[in-house]
């Protein structure tokens, strides 16, 4: 539509994970530009080996590529040894440390006793600051860390091993002659891409040689991708555009609203339809990368939590920056806000117990041997515990987290778990901080990096609420894992974070919390193999064998390492969790089979998520012994599945 969109019809949950589905769809092509590549060297190993497992995954499938002229961007920093450049500087830890020392001057200037009186500090002004002096210098065991840069060599030996092998083979010479040709009519013209780098000293017709590129081979493959997605870190100003309006839910209804923090970008439509024309079909889609990682978290949380944390990081770290600079440059607006006002205490509504249903009779579950648990003392209101109800309009300062944290959006989740820390001795209802603790749980789920923050330290957490508060929140997390908005039992355990709220359960301190979880899972024992309060460590029996050779028609894809060992067995409980495949498959399913890895780790994860057991609770043997972290092939015919020792149960 070359007149474009002043009102895009969707949310930014609805547009994110839109870019999520497209990125997982295997009839979707995915290019990276330069800036994707570098800012692998802002992250740390676990952040890149999520990155790398995510793009081997598709690049597997024949639909992940590198453009060229940006490998020929990378190349420039490797010739001219300036690879380091990429890499984190540590600046403000230094920066820190000078502020620090300021006010500490500054601190000797005025302090005096009875300004210490006045803050209730029990010294004297020497103490003070000899006191602030020993804290200043305690700090440098800690901002030490900053100043080691990444290793830029290890760093570019997996850029190396992991996308060279998916390079375009582009002729740039000819792409250049090209570009050189068109670039002043289309500079001219002011024809995307790249007509805004002209004033560029250098590379001024990078983007319109890697536009060349995405065109020839979107347009070799189309048969067999007829989706396009380009992944760059920034949006390019003459690439995307932002509609004026988005679409928000409220109420159940659709509004238009200002397209704004964050804002929904487009291809620009001059683009679509010269991609329209080369390839023959105009399904085209530019997205940054935090837009891709908060998508494909929505699908697979587990898979992107520390690429999402470092994401979100950094983000921040531009937005503070971006603050700093207009608080240099602008007077300082007066503080507005659009929270609904908290209704007085004695307005929140009184909590009615719960009418809760004795069990029915019957047998019990042939593994449950004690006797039915006694109905708990902690009791939720049914809203609380079918949650999709819960009236979070209501006015309360926790009610406005609580819808923060449904808003699906890391932007908005993220400030909302730094509130909590501001009502923490407020009286508010226990099913608000149940729900509070389900909502914080889905947050952490979705890979907000305050929420997941908020589950790593979830024992210290705790101990800073009320012990009732602190309790009510515990259990609002536990019962998000295994039930629904609805209140209905899942299917599949909401796991991605239970490790946390399973060990911090056992605590005595938390009974009444394990009582209530446990009545609730009453009748659904037979389907897990733990349950909350167990302590004990079950063991994962791993047997493999020497692989095989593969046959010439199953030679792995290019960029691949064929695996070293074969897995034979997985056994957990004395049950055996490789089975055969069901039904007759042809010669390309038995070729991935054969290519299918999974580390002795990664098989741990894989029967802590399909079990609902917590990963600390599983331990590995394996036989011979073998590092964990090598990839196991698994043998023709053959598949891992962990949900087998359910069968019978």
């Amino acid at each position: 539509m070359l007149f474009g969109q002043y009102v895009i019809d969707k949310t930014i949950e609805e547009y994110v994970t839109e870019i999520g589905d497209l990125a997982s769809d295997p009839r979707t092509l995915i290019f990276i530009d330069t800036n994707v590549v570098s800012y692998l060297y802002k992250l740390h190993e676990a952040a890149r080996r999520e990155f790398f497992a995510w793009s081997d995954g598709i690049a597997a499938e024949g639909r992940f590529f590198v453009p060229a002229w940006a490998a020929n961007e990378y190349l420039s920093r490797v010739t001219s040894n300036t690879l380091a450049s990429y890499t984190p500087k540590g600046k403000e830890p230094t920066q820190a440390k000078k502020m620090l020392e300021t006010l500490h001057e500054t601190a000797s200037l005025f302090v005096d006793d009875i300004s210490l009186r006045g803050i209730g500090y029990p010294g004297d002004r020497t103490t003070f600051l000899q006191e602030f002096r020993q804290a200043i210098e305690a700090l440098n065991k800690f901002t030490s860390v900053f100043s080691q840069q990444f290793d830029p060599g290890v760093i570019h030996q997996q850029v190396v091993t992991h996308l060279s092998p998916f390079i375009l083979n582009s002729d740039l010479a000819a792409l250049c002659t090209r570009a050189m040709q068109e670039a002043n009519g289309r500079i001219e013209h002011r024809l995307p891409p790249g007509f805004r780098d002209d004033g560029k000293p250098e590379n001024r017709l990078g983007d319109l040689i890697i536009w060349f590129e995405l065109l020839e081979k979107s347009a070799e493959v189309a048969g067999d991708f007829p989706r396009v997605l380009f992944i760059s870190r920034d949006e390019k100003s003459d690439w995307v555009y932002a509609p004026a309006q988005r679409s928000r839910l409220v109420g159940g209804a659709r509004k238009p609203v200002p397209n704004t923090e964050p804002q929904i970008k487009l291809a620009d439509p001059r683009l679509v339809t010269e991609f329209a024309r080369s390839t023959g079909h105009g399904d085209f889609t530019i997205a940054n990368l935090p837009t891709l990682v908060e998508g494909l978290s929505r699908r697979s949380s587990s898979e992107f939590q520390h690429l999402a944390a470092a994401i979100q990081i950094t983000a921040q770290e531009t937005a503070s920056l971006t603050a700093r600079t207009d608080q240099e440059t602008t007077a300082l607006a007066p503080e507005r806000t659009n929270e609904v006002p908290e209704a007085p205490a004695e307005a929140q509504p009184v909590e009615a117990p719960v009418v809760v249903e004795e069990p029915a009779e019957g047998p019990a579950p042939a593994q449950v041997e004690q006797a039915e648990p006694n109905p708990p003392r902690l009791q939720y209101r049914v809203e609380a515990l079918q949650d999709s109800q819960y009236p979070a309009d209501a006015p309360s300062e926790i009610n406005s987290i609580i819808r923060d944290l449904k808003s699906h959006n890391w932007y908005t989740q993220n400030p909302a778990v730094t509130k909590v820390r501001t009502i923490r001795e407020e009286p508010f209802t226990p099913s608000a901080w149940f729900v509070l603790g389900r909502n914080l749980y889905q947050a952490a789920c979705g890979n907000s990096q305050k929420a997941m923050d908020f589950m790593g330290n979830l024992e210290a957490q705790l101990r800073q609420l009320p012990e009732e508060t602190a309790k009510h929140l515990l259990s609002g997390m536990l019962y998000e894992i295994y039930f629904d908005g609805h209140g209905e039992f899942r299917e599949s355990a909401k796991f991605s974070y239970a490790d946390k709220p399973l060990a911090v359960v056992a605590d005595e301190i938390y009974a009444d919390v394990r009582d209530f979880i446990l009545f609730q899972l009453r009748e659904h024992r037979a389907q897990l193999k733990f349950l909350p309060g167990e302590q004990d460590i079950k063991v994962i029996h791993i047997t493999s064998v020497a692989a095989a050779v593969p046959a010439d028609d199953q030679e792995p894809l290019r960029g691949h390492t064929p695996p070293t060992h074969e897995v034979r067995s997985v056994i957990l409980d004395g049950i055996e969790l490789m089975r055969d495949v069901a039904d007759a498959q042809d010669a390309a399913w038995q070729r991935m089979i054969r290519r299918a890895k999974l580390s002795p780790d990664r098989i741990r994860e894989k029967i802590s998520e399909d079990l609902a057991i917590p990963k600390w609770a599983l331990t590995i043997e394996t036989q011979p012994p073998i590092r964990t972290d090598l990839e196991l092939a698994f043998p023709e015919g053959r598949e891992f599945y962990p949900k087998q020792a359910l069968v019978g149960r």
